[in-house]
């Protein structure tokens, strides 16, 4: 080692060589795992056997796995690990200069180069040669980072550089790849735009901010779309025409109703019901279908006469009653179900089988509030698509002996199928930019983790939360309106796929 200094923080440190490399080392905090318990455990992806102890890296397993009888963690050393190395130097390395307002620093070799790197993104962004191609003895950044100075051996002269390096903290590696930052024992997609000291060291991955956006949408349209798209089946094809009349304004009236409070109600009233009433939940998720299901044998076990002198729309009113007493009794049931096999808490029982914390704002909170504003998009132009198949083909098909039900599944739905996957792909673009119901019931917490139980951040929830306070011109607002450009790029995808699908399925189902 010929030159060492220590960056911003005094985290990391820089180390220039004989052999003219350029690398930076952290200490990286190492524990030992023994498992005194009576099952085995996977620790650092290799299992650990009872009475089994190995040293991994603290990849905080420690609160992970405090809820695993006889695991334990110690602390056994925090050593320098190799981070980052950059492009050597032709010649021994000299002297190190870092910057007092980030993550940049410089580095001379013995035939005079300068090389300006940057340690978050491992990039040299520069190379100087001093005039007269004198050797540099000493390097130093003035106050704010924006000038350089070099000393030449053996002569009085300084040689002063300008710097304008604005933005050298992003890139695509940065924005999309892992990296190592400071107090991390790994590579990781990390976004954590703001910190409370100088020091800080910005974390812009876009990664977690794009699953977080994609798992909202996922979870919405898990929702929305069986529920959209058999009820507007229903509404068209079976239901009677008062019914519909009825139905369809009230629904398409839900489209009306301001983001601001759904997220309003899913985040104060719905996320601590949900909490408090977790095991009544899950009975209601299964005694609903059950109540479906036996609303449907229910109708089949009455008289045939009686099932056809029955007019359009009335097993609707049929299956309300079935449906409450699902309802009802999932309710009934959920605590019995809850103490039987979640030891009574489904909450406690995840964290102590599985790890898994309970977030009171999470995944299925916004698919289900999302979903409640998907529905009217994803209902009305299916209900259109829908009537606007033909009459003359589910006449034919009532006439070859087809049922109702047959009819409207295996004729009309297929021929609609185009105007049902418009609409699909228009939900899932209004579900992709939705802003204020994510961002009131997400928790906007940018984890990069794909259990339901967890909160997230979208993209667009991001946009709206930090771009009153990024500084204008900065890193950070350049990467939101970059955040905001693939946004546009995402709906601008979906549109184009659903164009040249819908008119794959318009040409397919042309000949009805």
């Amino acid at each position: 080692m010929t030159a060492l200094s220590m960056l911003l923080g005094d985290q990391t440190l820089i180390v220039g060589t004989e052999a003219g490399t350029v690398s930076t080392w952290m200490r990286v905090r190492y524990v030992r795992a023994r498992n005194d318990g009576d099952r085995t455990v996977e620790v650092d992806d290799a299992p650990l056997a009872p009475g089994e102890e190995r040293t991994v890296l603290d990849r905080d397993y420690a609160p992970r796995f405090s809820h695993v009888p006889g695991v334990r963690f110690t602390t056994v050393g925090k050593p320098w690990v190799l981070v980052h190395e950059f492009a050597p130097h032709p010649a021994p390395v000299v002297a190190v200069a870092v910057s007092p307002r980030g993550r940049t620093f410089a580095t001379a070799d013995a035939h005079g180069e300068i090389r300006l790197h940057h340690s978050t993104t491992q990039r040299t962004l520069l190379d100087l040669v001093p005039e007269g191609g004198e050797r540099p003895s000493a390097l130093a950044f003035g106050p704010r980072g924006a000038r350089l100075l070099a000393t030449t051996s053996g002569t009085t002269r300084i040689h002063a550089w300008s710097l304008r390096n604005p933005h050298p903290e992003a890139n695509p590696r940065s924005l999309l790849a892992p990296v190592w930052y400071e107090g991390y024992v790994e590579p990781k997609h990390v976004w954590q735009s703001t910190g409370g000291t100088d020091e800080f060291e910005p974390k812009l991955s876009l990664v977690p901010l794009i699953v977080g956006t994609l798992k909202g949408t996922l979870y919405a349209l898990l929702f929305s779309v069986p529920v959209a798209v058999l009820a507007a089946l229903y509404v068209s094809q079976l239901a009677s025409p008062r019914l519909r009349s009825a139905v369809k304004p009230v629904i398409e009236l839900m489209a009306a109703m301001p983001s601001v409070v759904v997220g309003f109600l899913a985040a104060l009233w719905l996320a601590p019901l949900l909490e408090n009433h977790l095991g009544d939940a899950m009975g209601i998720a299964v005694g609903l279908p059950a109540g479906f299901l036996v609303a449907v044998v229910a109708w089949w076990l009455l008289p045939g006469r009686w099932r056809q002198r029955a007019k359009p729309g009335i097993e609707l009113g049929f299956l309300v009653p079935f449906l409450l007493f699902g309802v009802w009794l999932g309710a009934q049931i959920g605590s019995p179900i809850e103490a039987r096999f979640f030891a009574g808490d489904v909450q406690q029982w995840l964290f102590d089988r599985h790890g898994v914390t309970y977030d009171q704002r999470n995944c299925i909170v916004v698919g289900i509030a999302l979903g409640f504003a998907v529905i009217p998009i994803i209902f009305t132009i299916s209900e259109d698509a829908l009537s606007a198949v033909p009459r003359s083909l589910t006449t034919a098909s009532l006439a070859l002996g087809a049922s109702r039900w047959q009819s409207a599944l295996h004729v009309v739905l297929p021929a609609a199928s185009p105007g049902i996957f418009a609409a699909v792909m228009l939900g899932l673009g209004r579900a992709i930019g939705e802003t204020m119901i994510v961002l009131m019931a997400t928790g906007n917490t940018p984890l990069l983790d794909f259990s339901p139980f967890n909160g997230m951040r979208t993209m667009s929830a991001a946009i709206a939360v930090e771009i009153p306070e990024a500084p204008h011109g900065g890193t950070l607002y350049r990467v939101l309106f970059l955040t905001g450009f693939l946004l546009f790029c995402f709906t601008f995808l979906l549109n184009t796929v659903a164009d040249l699908v819908g008119r794959r399925l318009r040409k397919r189902y042309g000949q009805f």
